[in-house]
């Protein structure tokens, strides 16, 4: 509602900036006019700010290493099981059920079901295997 100080705006007529009196123009010595545009910013076509990311560690292999191929198999793996190795959580669940298939290719050894060549086989495998999250 209107204040009673300020006349009353006719029908259809929409301000175009906040209510009182209209801007001052003010005029340099040469008679012209400095305006200072006070426009609406475009619209963003992002989703907003982007937060600073932290900084990536070094690769610990090199690329196009079998190494690296290896750990980028594992994570297309997971990828195509909906989660990825880059998160911790997932890399901790990975890593511990490594460590209880090595427990069984250990006790496996120990029974001499495995030879000592595919023991040592295995474990190179699984070495490789563990090390998967740290090359992405």
């Amino acid at each position: 509602m209107p204040s009673s100080v300020e006349p009353a705006r006719p029908a259809g007529h929409h301000p175009t900036g906040p209510p009182g009196p209209g801007p001052t123009t003010p005029t340099t010595g040469d008679g012209s006019n400095r305006v200072i545009p006070f426009g609406r910013r475009p619209a963003r076509t992002g989703r907003g700010r982007r937060t600073p990311q932290p900084a990536q560690p070094e690769r610990v292999v090199a690329p196009d290493s079998p190494q690296q191929r290896l750990a980028l198999d594992v994570e297309a793996w997971f990828i195509a099981h909906r989660t990825t190795l880059t998160d911790e959580s997932a890399a901790h669940v990975y890593r511990t059920t490594l460590e209880f298939i090595q427990l069984m290719l250990d006790s496996s050894h120990a029974e001499q079901r495995l030879s000592a060549d595919e023991y040592q086989h295995l474990i190179g495998m699984m070495r490789v295997l563990r090390d998967a999250p740290d090359a992405l």
